[in-house]
């Protein structure tokens, strides 16, 4: 019996990933893109320096693998968005567009799977509709009320690049004209409508081969084509704001990650990760070093003494 209750709690332990153990590395994740690969960096360079052992895993992959690995205790941290959470992993069909509200029912959903979402940053990484800067002044177009206005005067005149999923999801391109009062098929007919890549809209509008094109809001190429977003003036696209989301395990055992990663948050507005993102996708400098010089820039790493 004795050798059975021994065999029992060993193997209890080996069931429990190490980050739960005092002075186990907390593993860090990420997605697989650019603004993801400085999202994660941002978090391990900042723990490192406040003096938490970490383990690297940025890069692990796309998000159900994130998530996924999050959930198995495989890594103990990562940052999600809230949109993703709310609509891809609870499946919630109502679309919230108050910024504050969707953080907390999603964190309220989470804390049931013993996970915790820290501080979100204030930038809100969604879809986005961006034009020419020149063309978009020209056309008398700031907001998408404007852009619905010049398409009702100037019908079947209006030319597209969306991606594949856009055109199709039930909160994309379709569902946008219909909230501004547009008609598809009418007002802009599908044959006006280019399905691309998501990488290749933003290109189509840069080349001048249609007039407006799907981007998300922090794409670092808006700025390196001259081109602007089209201000979502009725709130129509649903938000995503980032925020670290790490196991409460962890959690119990270095509750001092919540106040510093509380810190990154408040200084990650729109504008500051677009200019990020353009760093690494236009200027080709590498995540980790843009990462690094951003926490020194805005005073979150603490200055050794010698």
């Amino acid at each position: 019996m004795k050798k059975l209750l021994v065999s029992l709690v060993v193997l209890c332990f080996l069931g429990v990933p190490s980050a739960v153990f005092a002075g186990g590395p907390v593993n860090v994740a990420s997605k697989d893109f650019t603004e993801q690969f400085i999202l994660g960096k941002i978090m391990v360079n900042l723990l490192k320096d406040r003096g938490i052992p970490v383990k690297d895993r940025t890069n692990l992959g796309g998000t159900n693998i994130n998530r996924e690995a999050l959930m198995q205790g495989q890594v103990d941290l990562y940052m999600e968005y809230t949109g993703t959470a709310w609509l891809t992993f609870f499946k919630k069909k109502e679309l919230i567009r108050d910024s504050a509200g969707l953080f907390e029912k999603v964190k309220a959903i989470d804390a049931k799977n013993g996970l915790v979402w820290l501080a979100p940053a204030k930038f809100n990484n969604t879809y986005a509709i961006v034009m020419s800067a020149k063309k978009a002044d020209q056309m008398g177009i700031k907001t998408l009320s404007d852009w619905a206005a010049w398409i009702k005067k100037n019908p079947g005149k209006m030319t597209v690049a969306v991606g594949a999923e856009f055109y199709s999801r039930a909160d994309g391109f379709k569902g946008m004209m219909e909230y501004y009062g547009l008609k598809f098929g009418k007002d802009i007919p599908d044959a006006s409508v280019n399905k691309m890549g998501d990488a290749l809209c933003k290109k189509a509008v840069r080349d001048e081969q249609v007039l407006c094109g799907m981007a998300f809001a922090t794409d670092g190429e808006i700025k390196a084509y001259n081109q602007m977003v089209v201000i979502d003036d009725k709130s129509y696209f649903p938000i995503y704001n980032p925020a670290p989301v790490v196991r409460k395990a962890v959690l119990d055992q270095y509750p001092e990650i919540r106040f510093i990663l509380g810190e990154i948050g408040p200084s990650l507005d729109t504008a500051t990760m677009t200019r990020l993102n353009y760093r690494v996708n236009v200027n080709g400098e590498k995540p980790a070093w843009v990462a690094k010089s951003w926490l020194k820039g805005v005073g979150l790493v603490i200055k050794k003494k010698k």
